[in-house]
């Protein structure tokens, strides 16, 4: 029998194929997380969460919007990059705010 291509397989197959789980197993995952993104928890209304797996191990971590998907892509699945990209956007807002405060607090100053 021919491989099927792709558009052709259905999405329990690929399911199967590419994480080694069933639509009854996602619906499972869907539905202890309350039909949300595992990381922001938004509802994704136009199309299905993404299965989130462990590209070294397969080891599927739960289902993501498009967004947290990508973005966890972006930093290579590396706790330590997300870790420090948190960091580094606690510290710039930290720093934005004392910067806008002494700011505000000048032009207060000079209108006296």
């Amino acid at each position: 029998m021919p491989k099927k291509h792709w558009a052709e397989e259905s999405r329990n197959e690929r399911l199967q194929r590419q994480y080694s789980i069933t639509e009854e197993v996602y619906e499972a995952i869907l539905k202890k997380q309350e039909g949300r993104c595992a990381i922001c928890h938004c509802h994704q209304h136009y199309q299905r969460l993404a299965v989130d797996h462990d590209h070294k191990t397969g080891m599927v971590r739960g289902l993501l919007c498009t967004n947290c998907n990508r973005g966890l892509g972006r930093f290579f699945d590396s706790a330590l990059r997300l870790s420090n990209a948190a960091a580094y956007i606690t510290k710039a807002n930290e720093t934005w705010s004392r910067i806008q405060a002494k700011s505000e607090v000048k032009s207060e100053s000079v209108g006296s």
